[in-house]
């Protein structure tokens, strides 16, 4: 049996945008069990099932639901942890554990700030230098996964980084989320791209996965972008134990 995966950023889609009938539409035919979206609308996913989001502050001036992390589940959520850990930028993480047709899952929903992360702010907020909010990110993240013992886990989100060959971020940050990561969780999105560009959404899974597909989900429809990232798709299931 294979547990079906959706993770996309949709750059604040709203519940009344042209765009998002089209986007839910092309998550549905995936008929997930998990979904992850970021940059988003706290109501965008809400047809049946459960939503837990991260923080509403992520640093920059509120605007009403908007969160830049939303994790669905068709189960309820326990366990919601919506901080993770407090060095790390704000409002950028929300995990939680819920049941699915293959047993009890973890699951973390990240967006790693990207490079111009509040190098540019009003309102007297706290002004960064650019990668800054990135690098203290993935530090603090270090942290939140080393401290996870649990089986059947899965990190997704908006990483903000292409894995490898065609990469921008500094080679330090290059390792930085290389070592986030390694060597309990797989990247299997590291290689997917869509008209020549690489993902920088991405899906992670713990060493009891197998990976049975993954898919990219084009974000164009009738020559217009329905967001500036492509979604990412895959089906996994449960490694036997030997």
């Amino acid at each position: 049996m294979s547990l079906r995966i959706v993770n996309w950023n949709v750059r604040f889609a709203t519940p009344r945008s042209w765009r998002t009938p089209e986007i839910l539409g092309r998550i549905d035919r995936y008929d997930p069990e998990i979904v992850c979206l970021t940059e988003t609308h706290d109501r965008l996913f809400a047809q049946g099932g459960h939503a837990i989001c991260s923080r509403a502050d992520y640093g920059y001036e509120l605007q009403k639901n908007r969160r830049k992390v939303l994790l669905w589940s068709r189960e309820p959520w326990e366990q919601v942890d919506d901080l993770g850990i407090g060095s790390m930028p704000p409002g950028r993480f929300v995990s939680g554990v819920t049941q699915t047709s293959v047993g009890e899952v973890a699951v973390i929903g990240i967006c790693i700030p990207w490079f111009g992360s509040r190098t540019e702010v009003r309102r007297g907020a706290e002004r960064r230098g650019r990668w800054e909010d990135h690098e203290e990110y993935l530090g603090g993240l270090s942290e939140v996964l080393k401290r996870v013992d649990a089986k059947r886990l899965i990190v997704l989100g908006d990483f903000n980084q292409r894995i490898g060959q065609g990469s921008r971020a500094p080679r330090a940050l290059r390792l930085a989320l290389q070592e986030a990561f390694s060597p309990n969780l797989r990247i299997v999105t590291a290689d997917l791209a869509l008209l020549g560009r690489k993902s920088i959404d991405h899906i992670a899974l713990s060493a009891d996965w197998a990976v049975d597909s993954v898919d990219a989900i084009s974000n164009f429809h009738e020559g217009r972008k329905l967001s500036d990232h492509f979604g990412v798709a895959a089906g996994v299931s449960v490694r036997p134990v030997r």
